[in-house]
């Protein structure tokens, strides 16, 4: 489990991060989103960027991201409490589109 720990507290952190951008409006757009965690910071390119990696998280999606990112939070800190966006798209069974 250490080290899916240490794995997912990296990608989690910019995947939560970039949220937040899209929450406060700092990104226009999910594809803004995608696309600059791709091509501009470096998000792996099996993530198809930070917000696609949500959608597709474990094959369950951003319900079960939002979860690990709680379980994250309780072990390591509010830097990984979900942002109310995230919280708001899995309570509707949505994806970042």
């Amino acid at each position: 489990m250490l080290e899916e720990d240490i794995r997912e507290r990296f990608l989690f952190r910019q995947a939560i991060e970039t949220v937040k951008c899209l929450q406060e409006g700092v990104l226009p757009s999910v594809a803004d989103g995608n696309i600059g965690s791709s091509l501009g910071i470096g998000a792996p390119a099996w993530t198809g960027g930070w917000l696609q990696m949500i959608n597709t998280y474990q094959g369950k999606g951003v319900r079960a991201f939002a979860e690990r990112a709680k379980e994250l939070a309780d072990c390591y800190g509010e830097r990984f409490d979900p942002p109310a966006l995230l919280l708001e798209k899995a309570d509707k069974g949505e994806l970042f589109i």
